[in-house]
């Protein structure tokens, strides 16, 4: 039989503090557990977790005892309340339990044990101060008296659920009086098929709020219309491993899991609502409309709050992504004294993407790890594979803390990833906050130099163009902004014959914003990216990462940093690594008609400075930059970030400390003029030299 009971209120008004966990869509931590003990489920409440629903499994032969699947969500903000949960008690001791507590019912899961008595497992809430409601709980009741209460009472029911004593089926209901902030349109149903409650859904307008799987297969539920609608789902017949998979794909939390046999396999029907902000949520949309694939997406700045994540947390094989792993591993070995002349053998034959190891040559570090990142050279990461070796490589990962990366097979053999490299879009962010946060010492600048590190890429130059001409910016101050702006990235792909869905893509990167702080120019670090793994059409796939998700990632940030700037910009910023320990630091800034002074510290003590003033920091002289110097007599790792267009000389002091002052013309025309400066120490046999300065002429 199915029926249909509707109550319809005079009046509706969106008071929100009436709205609890299964309403609320305020992103927050959340657990769901299949399948476990109350030990288990109360080790997951000790860690800062309350249950929002429990349903009673039965009795598992391996274990002993009685097992359960429960849902969660983090006991802080929105979410916090006094709270209490029990297994396995008497009606009496429900009753007892909610007069000690001054309680009430959120979730009642009546349930005969072994010896075939009436058992419930609930979670009660205080019903105290703010939180209290008019309630009231029924069992052993049928829908004919359920529906006689509720109309004695004005409520609305928050938990159903329909249960067989001795070949009779009786319900248990919960509701709250249906007035005020907890004022609803609801419906109720039982002994609905999915048909049915979808048909339902959508002629209500409303969501599904409570759902309880009986034997024959059909439902009973509750949905209601929720005044500050969110985005939810709800799915049936999955497996475990289809919850886990809609939990990531969906960014949702779980609020009401059910499951069943269907003859001797596990299912489940679960209903979920957005856990995801504003960003997450539209940029998942986006990606699962484009690519039948799994998708995640991410930003966070750098020691900062993250920004976007979807699937964060979730392994997928990175293709050529991984590659940066590698390279971390390979300039922290250069930071505590290894070469980047050290000879490495690289094997010049490929079956397909697939390096073998026939043909070998020999070429430096440098030059193999620039190739391996910009040209995405599958030989030269298969070098530098097997010069470190994998089992070294994990173990960075380790060090570094990305505890959910693996990297197991051979860089672009798309065959062997059936045995699949593994990391995590939060892992790729740990990578790149250690870097950022010093694990390179004085290689950083180094390590995102050989890699893809060009504005344009990923339409960053494009994105800050578009927004700067919305705030009305000039083109020299965008072309200063683009400057300051410093990006670092490496995505890859994979096309697995050999899989249904074949197409795996990623692209991770780093970004240095320069926002404008009290005249300063003050880098905002983020970290970004995004994933499809398991799609079928590679050009959905890569438009996804590339179209949907990186761009709506990055513009508000660039829109942000973009609003702090103006047209009479003063600013500098430091840029490439010095050696020895040898830096330059500025002490003001280049305004017009002004004097800037620019400091030489850690040199050798007593011994000549040279001053290099340049306009370009890419080439000189036909040469790029940054050029080594070891070849013409510097300390090693020392390089030439500058063209020298201006210089001047000195001696440093005892301290090895020299300072060189640039007085800026005041024609209006200056405004916006960039250039580049940098210091040259010379000692009785070798010389160091220091980082650069990017500087641009403001007022």
């Amino acid at each position: 039989m199915f029926r249909s009971l509707l109550v319809s209120l005079l009046a509706l008004a969106p008071l929100l503090p009436g709205q609890d966990a299964r309403e609320l869509s305020t992103p927050a931590g959340h657990h769901t557990l299949l399948n476990v003990s109350s030990a288990t489920i109360t080790n997951t409440i000790n860690t800062g977790f309350r249950l929002v629903d429990i349903h009673y499994r039965g009795v598992n032969p391996l274990l002993g005892t009685a097992v359960y699947d429960a849902t969660l969500v983090q006991n802080t903000g929105d979410y916090a309340q006094n709270w209490w949960w029990y297994t396995g008690i008497t009606a009496a001791q429900v009753s007892t339990n909610l007069t000690t507590n001054s309680a009430r019912l959120i979730d009642l899961e009546p349930y005969t044990d072994t010896n075939g008595n009436l058992r419930f497992a609930c979670i009660m809430v205080s019903n105290t101060g703010a939180n209290n409601k008019a309630w009231w709980w029924y069992f052993n009741t049928d829908t004919t008296s359920l529906s006689q209460s509720l109309a004695t009472n004005n409520a609305r029911l928050v938990d159903i659920d329909s249960y067989d004593v001795g070949g009779t089926t009786y319900y248990s209901g919960v509701m709250i009086r249906n007035t005020g902030a907890d004022a609803r349109s609801w419906w109720w149903y039982f002994n609905a098929n999915t048909t049915q409650i979808s048909n339902s859904i959508d002629t209500n307008n409303a969501q599904l709020y409570d759902l309880d799987r009986r034997d024959n297969g059909n439902y009973d539920c509750i949905m209601v219309r929720n005044p500050d609608p969110a985005n939810w789902y709800w799915w049936f017949g999955l497996t475990a491993a289809d919850v886990t998979y809609r939990m990531g794909q969906y960014g949702v939390r779980v609020i009401d899991i059910e499951s069943y046999l269907v003859g001797s396999t596990r299912r489940y029907a679960m209903v979920a609502i957005n856990n995801s902000n504003a960003l997450s949520t539209s940029i998942g949309n986006a990606m699962r409309n484009r690519t039948d694939g799994q998708v995640g997406c991410w930003l966070q700045q750098i020691n900062g709050s993250n920004l976007a994540s979807l699937n964060g947390d979730t392994q997928f094989e990175p293709a050529s992504s991984m590659k940066v792993l590698h390279h971390v591993h390979a300039m922290r070995q250069v930071r505590f004294g290894l070469p980047l002349t050290t000879p490495l053998t690289v094997y010049s034959a490929y079956t397909g993407s697939c390096p073998v190891d026939s043909g070998p040559f020999t070429q430096q570090l440098q030059p193999v790890l620039q190739a391996m990142m910009e040209q995405s050279d599958n030989a030269r990461t298969q070098a530098v594979r097997n010069y470190f070796t994998e089992t070294s490589i994990n173990n960075t990962a380790t060090a570094l803390g990305m505890a959910s990366t693996e990297s197991n097979h051979r860089l672009g053999c798309p065959e062997a990833a059936t045995n699949p490299n593994r990391i995590t879009l939060r892992d790729l962010h740990t990578l790149h906050s250690q870097v950022a946060n010093g694990y390179l010492g004085n290689q950083r600048a180094l390590f995102y130099q050989l890699m893809l590190d060009s504005v344009t890429d990923l339409n960053i130059a494009s994105i800050i163009n578009t927004e700067g001409a919305l705030l009305g910016l000039s083109s020299v101050t965008l072309a200063s902004f683009r400057a300051f702006t410093d990006v670092a990235h490496k995505g890859g792909s994979y096309n697995i014959t050999s899989l249904a869905t074949p197409i795996q893509r990623c692209e991770f990167g780093y970004l240095s914003l320069p926002f404008i702080v009290n005249d300063v120019i003050t880098p905002r670090e983020y970290s970004f990216g995004a994933f499809v793994n398991d799609a079928t059409v590679d050009s959905d796939a890569a438009t996804a990462i590339y179209t949907d998700a990186i761009p709506a990632l990055l513009r508000p940030q660039i829109r942000a940093a973009l609003m702090s700037w103006n047209n009479s910009l003063a600013g500098v910023s430091p840029f490439g690594a010095g050696c020895g320990g040898y830096s330059q630091t500025v002490s003001s800034l280049p305004r017009l008609g002004q004097t800037v002074s620019y400091n030489a510290v850690n040199g050798y003590a007593n011994s000549p400075v040279l001053f290099a003033l340049g306009f370009s920091n890419t080439t000189w002289a036909g040469l790029p930059l940054p050029g080594p110097l070891a070849p013409l007599g510097s300390q090693a790792g020392c390089v030439a970030l500058t063209d020298i267009q201006i210089s001047a000389a000195s001696v440093a002091n005892n301290a090895g400390n020299a300072t060189f002052s640039v007085s800026i013309p005041s024609p209006l025309s200056g405004i916006g003029f960039t250039y580049f400066t940098q210091m040259y120490s010379f000692g009785p046999s070798d010389f160091l030299t220091s980082n650069g300065q990017r500087s641009i002429v403001g007022l």
